[in-house]
């Protein structure tokens, strides 16, 4: 006991400690191991679903992106679609007023035709009417209707021959 250590403390102090180690190795730590694995595992699978979430969402992006290209293109088609039909009923529309124009402006010239028919009708009449008058007064007497009639014909006949 020269060193100042009490050997039967010691030994008492020495076996104790190898039980605890004992115990500590045969129960604690192998709860706590189970422990450490069952977090290392939780861990792990949180990691792995996080990583499974991101490219779930990466795929996710790239389905809305391939979406909303699809989307531009069905709008661009419709779009051009839409002018192509207004440019149809533009042009058919152009085509009716085109056809509308015409069909006016034919009418106004068989109108025009039909009036100056009636005028050169009434002219004539007018004109052997008055060449009826003119001979009545240079001949001075009354002729009948039928010879008159028949002059006033041959006169405008042949004043247009004239022209």
């Amino acid at each position: 006991m020269g060193l100042g250590i009490n050997a039967p403390l010691f030994i008492s102090q020495l076996i104790t400690f190898i039980i605890l180690i004992v115990i500590l190795w045969r129960w604690a730590f192998p709860a706590l191991f189970k422990l450490l694995d069952q977090r290392e595992a939780t861990i792990r699978s949180g990691v792995e679903n996080a990583e499974r979430a991101r490219r779930e969402i990466a795929e996710a992006e790239k389905r809305v992106e391939q979406m909303l290209e699809k989307a531009r293109l069905e709008a661009q088609a419709s779009s051009a679609k839409a002018a192509q039909a207004a440019e149809y009923m533009r042009a058919q529309v152009e085509q009716q007023a085109r056809e509308r124009s015409q069909q006016i402006f034919e009418q106004a010239q068989r109108q025009i035709s039909q009036e100056f028919e009636k005028a050169r009708a009434q002219l004539r009449q007018e004109v052997a009417d008055l060449a009826v008058q003119a001979a009545e007064h240079v001949v001075g007497s009354s002729l009948d209707q039928t010879t008159s009639r028949r002059l006033a014909n041959e006169f405008v006949a042949q004043s247009r021959e004239l022209k």
